[in-house]
C-alpha cells in the first residue's frame, strides 16, 4: 500500500475516532460534583436555630424553563419573558429545573433584579450541571446537594440525564420574622417513553426521601418543588411522598411538576391557593411560548403548632 494512502486511511481513522475519544473524556469529567455535599457540616444540624417564632405567607414556585441547547428556542427573549411574569407574580421562593446554560441564567437573574428575588444558588453537577437554580426573596444561610446515584445510560447523550448530573437541591433561607425554612428543589429521570426509566426514576426517589430525612433542619419546616417525571398514583412518586413524609401543597392537577410540604411536628402547612403560571404570554402580536411546563405558584401558610395563629406575618411584605 502507497505510504500517503496508509497516512490518509491513519488520518480518517484518527477523525472517526474523534468523536469518542472525546465522548470518553467528557464522560470521565461528569463524575465531578462541584456543588456542596457534606451537609454533615452544617452549622443549623450542629446547632438547630429557634423555631420559626410566628405563622408566615409563603409564595412558592416550581417552574422547568427547559433552558437547553439544540432544544429550546428563543432563549434569551424566554429568559426575559419568565422574569417579567414573576417580577408580577412576586413569588418568595423559586425552584428552577432546567437552568443549564450559564448565560441564560445570567440573563434570568440580571432581569429579576428589581424584584425581590434578589438571592440565588445554582447546582453544578456532571458535565453540563443539574440545572438546578433556586431563588429567593430572602437570604440563603447554607446550600446543600445529593447527586442521584441512578441514572440512564451514560452513551445515550441525545437523552442527556447522565450528563445533566441530576439531584436534589437543598437551600437554607432565613425567615423574615426568625428562623429557617429548608427549601428542595428536585429533577427526576425522563421517561423518553422508555419503562426501564421507571426502575431509576424510583431509585431516585429513594435516595431523595433518604436525603431530606437526613439533611433536615429539626427546627425548620421544610417545602420540596420540582419535575418529578411522575404522577401522584405511580409507584415511584409514593415512594417520594411515604419515604419523605410529603404532603402535595397544591390545589388542582399540575401533572408531573409538584410542590410539596414535609411532615412535622412543630408546624403546619395550609394551601391557600396554587396559581398556574401558563407556557404561553403574548408579547405585542407574537405568543411567546414560555416553556414546554407549565410553571406553578402555591400561597402557604406556614403556622408553629400551638401558637396563635391570628395573624400571619407576609413573607412577601
Amino acid at each position: 500500500m502507497p505510504r500517503l494512502l496508509k497516512i490518509a486511511l491513519l488520518v480518517l481513522c484518527l477523525i472517526a475516532a474523534a468523536p469518542l475519544v472525546l465522548l470518553c473524556g467528557a464522560a470521565l469529567f461528569n463524575g465531578r460534583t462541584g456543588a456542596p455535599t457534606d451537609f454533615a457540616e452544617s452549622a443549623a444540624l450542629r446547632e438547630p436555630p429557634p423555631a420559626a417564632p410566628a405563622p408566615v405567607t409563603l409564595r412558592v414556585v416550581t417552574f422547568n424553563i427547559q433552558d437547553l441547547y439544540l432544544r429550546s428556542q428563543d432563549r434569551p427573549r424566554r429568559m426575559k419573558a419568565i422574569a417579567a411574569k414573576l417580577y408580577t407574580l412576586d413569588p418568595d421562593i423559586v425552584g428552577f429545573q432546567e437552568a443549564f446554560i450559564a448565560a441564560d441564567r445570567e440573563i434570568l437573574m440580571r432581569e429579576l433584579a428589581p424584584s425581590r428575588l434578589k438571592y440565588f444558588e445554582y447546582y453544578p453537577s456532571g458535565t453540563v450541571g443539574s440545572g438546578l437554580l433556586i431563588a429567593s426573596a430572602f437570604p440563603i444561610q447554607e446550600a446543600w446537594f445529593h447527586r442521584f446515584t441512578a441514572s440512564n445510560p451514560f452513551y445515550k447523550v441525545w437523552e442527556g440525564d447522565w450528563w445533566a448530573g441530576k439531584g436534589v437541591a437543598l437551600a437554607r433561607i432565613a425567615l423574615p420574622e426568625g428562623g429557617l425554612i429548608d427549601f428542595y428543589n428536585t429533577h427526576a429521570q425522563a421517561g423518553y417513553g422508555n419503562p426501564a426509566y421507571d426502575a431509576v426514576r424510583a431509585q431516585q426517589m429513594r435516595e431523595l426521601a433518604d436525603f431530606m430525612n437526613a439533611s433536615r433542619c429539626p427546627t425548620a419546616p421544610a417545602l420540596l418543588a420540582g419535575d418529578m417525571n411522575c404522577r401522584p398514583g405511580d409507584p415511584e412518586f409514593e415512594i417520594a411522598v411515604s419515604g419523605a413524609g410529603l404532603a402535595r401543597v397544591m390545589i388542582g392537577e399540575s401533572r408531573i411538576d409538584h410542590l410539596f410540604a414535609a411532615e412535622s411536628d412543630a408546624y403546619t402547612v395550609e394551601v391557600e391557593s396554587t396559581e398556574p403560571i401558563e407556557a404561553a404570554v403574548r408579547l405585542g402580536d407574537t405568543v411567546l411560548e414560555l416553556s414546554d411546563h407549565t410553571g406553578y405558584m402555591s400561597t402557604l401558610i406556614i403556622r408553629p403548632r400551638g401558637e396563635a395563629a391570628d395573624a400571619v406575618a407576609p413573607g412577601a411584605g
